[in-house]
């Protein structure tokens, strides 16, 4: 074809042709149950493919992946969060899966090497008008050698002996062609079956996988979600005593605006990313605008702790909640499990240098509430970072998974808390881990 090679294994798609041919096979790729069943796989597959074919191979690297893709910080810790070589890692073998099927071995192959997130591109071979895969050639080259041995022929003055000779001897490797293609024929048949039986099974996996389960009734509700974030101007008008002059100037300079918490809208933005990415209709709201009539309209994503009041009201009956706790001269804030109020094993005190911090905790809640008659998602933590953190623990499937231990079988019905701890280091959560759970 002309190509210039690339890589080892693969070829450059130079012409408008050749992208497009590969374009295509893209979206036969995506149309399969492998990738068809994801919702964050084709995504990276067609983030790579893209910058591949535009020749942007140097932003093929794991960080870039990460914030481009992933919606990760640009100063994410790669070593903690693992997010972009477990998607790649997947996608690797579900492109080996695809090509392994029968029906798909004489496709152009999209391939991404291990070690690597740049894509490869394959074409098929043109032999005698058709395509022809390696391996078909690697099986055919034997024959054509018998064959052109025959047309070669020997001299007919031969014995009757040397003769029988001959065609026992031509016989011979017909006879093991044939074994040789009926043996093929039974291993297709087998990998068949297997990647059958291995669709079935991704495609059960994807089905009952903790990220399809906890969102699923998010995204299936046919209202628009609305994302609630918590709406700070609103307390500064009932701070009172000693530090209200130091507040009525603060409220001079911001009067004609809002303010919302840096990590709350860092959190709400990575999940309002997400929602676009599954053509989810969405609007996003201050806490002082909601009201129950429109969130009676669709699900509900709550940003935020004890600032958004929306998180307070709808958490308030269930069994893990966020309550102040009065320390002496600490503001501490702890998560409360009605089983054992007596014990509050996750507290913050907020009022302590944030770079001081060594952990924070979080809520995140999937319920079906009965006041709105909707599906809600709780994303609260008890400090800035531990919003953060659960955001990362509902958008990342790495963490997500945590859950699956420990809930039943199908449990996108079902509501569910869970309390998510992290580690905060230099200001920032670390990667977020499941403390405990419950599903009712």
């Amino acid at each position: 074809m002309g190509d210039e090679n690339r890589h080892p294994d693969g070829w450059i798609p130079a012409s408008a042709t050749d992208r497009d041919a590969v374009r295509a096979q893209l979206e036969r790729l995506l149309k399969n149950r492998l990738f068809s069943n994801s919702r964050r796989y084709p995504v990276f597959l067609c983030f790579v493919v893209e910058q591949a074919l535009a020749g942007n191979e140097s932003l093929l690297k794991e960080r870039n992946l990460g914030v481009m893709v992933f919606h990760r910080a640009p100063d994410y810790d790669t070593s903690q969060d693992t997010v972009v070589r477990l998607a790649a890692s997947e996608v690797r073998k579900r492109l080996a899966l695809y090509y392994q099927q029968p029906e798909h071995a004489r496709e152009l192959r999209i391939n991404l090497q291990p070690r690597s997130y740049v894509p490869t591109f394959r074409h098929a071979e043109v032999q005698n008008g058709g395509l022809q895969t390696i391996a078909d050639k690697e099986v055919s080259a034997p024959a054509a050698e018998m064959n052109g041995a025959r047309q070669a022929g020997e001299p007919k003055q031969h014995s009757a002996s040397a003769k029988g000779s001959r065609i026992a001897a031509l016989l011979r490797p017909q006879a093991f062609f044939r074994h040789l293609a009926i043996g093929l024929l039974g291993t297709a048949v087998v990998a068949a079956m297997a990647g059958g039986v291995l669709i079935w099974r991704h495609a059960e996996e994807a089905r009952y996988s903790a990220e399809h389960q906890l969102w699923a009734p998010i995204l299936g509700d046919r209202g628009r979600a609305r994302l609630v974030i918590a709406n700070l101007s609103q307390h500064l008008g009932s701070i009172t005593g000693p530090d209200r002059s130091q507040v009525a100037a603060l409220d001079q300079l911001l009067r004609t605006g809002e303010i919302v918490n840096y990590q709350d809208m860092l959190a709400e933005s990575g999940l309002a990313a997400f929602l676009a990415e599954q053509h989810k209709p969405f609007v996003m709201e201050l806490s002082t605008e909601a009201s129950y009539p429109e969130l009676q309209r669709g699900p509900s994503v709550l940003v935020g702790g004890l600032s958004n009041e929306w998180t307070v009201r709808l958490m308030a009956p269930l069994r893990y909640h966020i309550v102040p706790l009065g320390r002496g001269d600490k503001d501490v804030i702890a998560i409360e499990d009605r089983k054992h109020p007596e014990m509050h094993l996750w507290s913050v005190d907020i009022g302590r240098s944030s770079g001081r911090a060594a952990e924070d905790f979080a809520l995140v809640a999937r319920v079906f509430d009965q006041t709105t008659g909707r599906p809600l998602l709780i994303v609260a933590g008890l400090g800035a970072n531990g919003t953060t953190a659960a955001a990362k623990f509902v958008l990342d499937p790495a963490y997500t998974a945590e859950l699956t231990p420990h809930a039943p079988h199908d449990w996108q019905h079902l509501n569910m808390e869970a309390v998510i701890r992290a580690q905060i280091l230099d200001n920032h959560p670390g990667p977020p881990h499941l403390v405990t759970c419950t599903f009712w």
